[in-house]
């Protein structure tokens, strides 16, 4: 009974210290937090610095920016433009002041006393890759977005669908990563003839007056492509390697014991046949 118990110990050290993913692609444990959010990071971040070499050489330019979500005190959800807008602040003073030297202040008729939940007050960040033409004042000509679980679900997901919304009707080029099964896409929706995939690319292209919109469903089974991103007219796609991009967010966010290959893929469930290849695969990674 002690080997027994010594030999399943063992597996299950193993399973949980593997430095890279078992899978050819994207890997299901991942999706699920904090382990997303560490990876949605290192993933923006490595797909932005392997490209600025060739965007260089096509005159463009690559920089990291951030979305803030944040809800006013009225319950609404705005977009914040800058990181820093939104501030959390435990120095609130407890009540109103009392007096101000040499000014006399017009008293309120009423105070109320409005109690802002920690959660409502926190703010979701996220983070995006914008190409620019080179030089002063230049224009921004593609955006790269890695979806989260709050774009795909739950009360952010309206701002998010609205910033896509304004980015398609623009003259900028997108994509749009999906790695993620739970929630729901809508880029998917503009393709009923794919198949059902459990990971999605879309990619808008602008032409003139026209959009083309491109489709890349990706399986479990897939080794994450190369996909080309449009930069307009005179340049050609710039090469966004995601395979390379993830093998290296995935080594840098890497935590000892901090995916558990040992336990079921995280929600929603796979299908059968996917379920079998990922018990499969990850057999195959500890024999």
């Amino acid at each position: 009974m002690a080997l027994v118990t010594f030999a399943a110990s063992l597996l299950s050290w193993h399973l949980n210290t593997v430095t890279t993913s078992p899978f050819p692609g994207m890997d299901p444990y991942l999706e699920r937090n904090p382990q997303w959010a560490v990876f949605h990071g290192w993933f923006i971040r490595k797909l932005a610095e392997q490209s600025m070499g060739p965007a260089r050489e096509l005159g463009c330019t690559i920089d990291v920016e951030r979305s803030v979500y944040g809800r006013e005190t009225t319950g609404e959800l705005v977009l914040y433009g800058e990181p820093d807008v939104l501030l959390i602040r435990d120095d609130f003073p407890d009540k109103r002041p009392s007096d101000n030297v040499g000014v006399a202040l017009a008293q309120p008729q009423a105070i109320h006393e409005v109690l802002l939940a920690e959660e409502e007050l926190e703010p979701h960040k996220q983070e995006y890759i914008v190409v620019r033409a080179e030089g002063t004042w230049a224009p921004v000509l593609a955006i790269v977005e890695l979806l989260s679980f709050a774009n795909k679900q739950g009360t952010y997901a309206k701002k998010y669908r609205e910033k896509r919304a304004r980015c398609l009707a623009s003259g900028t080029h997108f994509m749009e990563i999906d790695f993620l099964r739970a929630g729901e896409n809508r880029s998917r929706d503009l393709f009923p003839e794919l198949p059902k995939t459990p990971y999605f690319i879309y990619v808008a292209r602008k032409h003139g007056m026209a959009r083309l919109d491109e489709g890349y469903p990706l399986t479990l089974q897939e080794p994450l492509p190369i996909v080309g991103l449009p930069l307009g007219t005179g340049r050609p796609d710039l090469p966004m390697d995601l395979a390379s991009a993830f093998r290296s967010a995935y080594e840098l966010g890497y935590r000892g014991n901090w995916l558990h290959y040992d336990a079921p893929v995280p929600q929603p469930t796979l299908d059968a046949a996917d379920q079998d290849w990922v018990i499969e695969t990850i057999q195959h990674r500890t024999s």
